[in-house]
């Protein structure tokens, strides 16, 4: 970079000394050491670029929802907040990829967490913490938190029976209640049900049926041991929400 573009991105910075330019990221450095240990980071990241969307093609210049799964509503989530102090740094060492010279630390003191859940019966009072390893505490409550909701999403329940009036509604009901779609044989209509409580919802397709569900995975849980070969058992996990309060990287 020339003595004159570098003129014009000094500008950035009040340092009024020599200024070392890096030229990917266009970031100025007051020292040349911090430079070059800033440019193996930088280098890593490809140049931005700007790319439209082509005006010939109706996929990409009709912007559409077409995640049908990610309409299904999350019944558990946990609302968290952690506090903090800062705690002053002893040894200051300048951030070659962020060009910053940190002082302060935050260490945090104490949490708050507590369950929401669109069930009346399974919402739980906040738990409030403060005192040593908090965040070994923390991530007990969350771990434990997702073992028992994850006991109440795996007990499926079955449907209720219809009353006459669902049942009626359900029969003249030509379209998924979901998508839109007309019910055909290879996508028939369904009962729809909440697999928490058991209620009916409303008449689905077969595909959306299927589709709307907690995301879960399979994760191997110790069933017992004989003769030293330890057995394994298949155990339901299901994906977790965790809403921090005022939380940024």
């Amino acid at each position: 970079m020339d003595q004159k573009h570098e003129q014009v991105v000094a500008g950035r910075t009040k340092h009024d000394g020599v200024t070392f330019v890096c030229n990917s990221c266009l970031h100025p450095f007051r020292t040349k050491d911090v430079l070059d240990r800033h440019v193996p980071n930088c280098a890593r990241h490809p140049p931005q670029e700007v790319k439209y969307p082509d005006p010939d093609d109706p996929k990409e210049r009709i912007l559409k929802f077409n995640k049908q799964e990610a309409q299904f509503r999350i019944p558990f989530d946990l609302v968290c907040d952690l506090e903090s102090f800062l705690s002053p740094i002893q040894e200051h060492d300048v951030d070659a990829v962020k060009a910053t010279n940190p002082i302060d630390e935050h260490k945090v003191c104490g949490f708050a967490c507590y369950r929401v859940s669109k069930y009346a019966e399974f919402q739980t009072d906040p738990i409030v913490y403060s005192g040593p390893n908090v965040m070994d505490k923390f991530y007990e409550h969350v771990l434990k938190e997702s073992e028992l909701i994850s006991e109440i999403l795996a007990d499926d329940q079955d449907i209720d029976p219809l009353t006459n009036g669902q049942q009626r509604q359900h029969d003249r009901v030509t379209t998924c209640g979901e998508c839109g779609e007309p019910f055909t044989e290879s996508n028939h209509k369904v009962r729809h049900h909440d697999h928490v409580t058991g209620q009916y919802l409303f008449p689905a397709c077969n595909k959306c049926n299927l589709t709307l569900k907690m995301p879960n995975r399979k994760c191997k849980a110790k069933a017992n041991e004989q003769e030293g070969q330890t057995r394994f058992r298949h155990k339901k996990k299901f994906f977790l929400p965790i809403v921090f309060h005022i939380f940024r990287f």
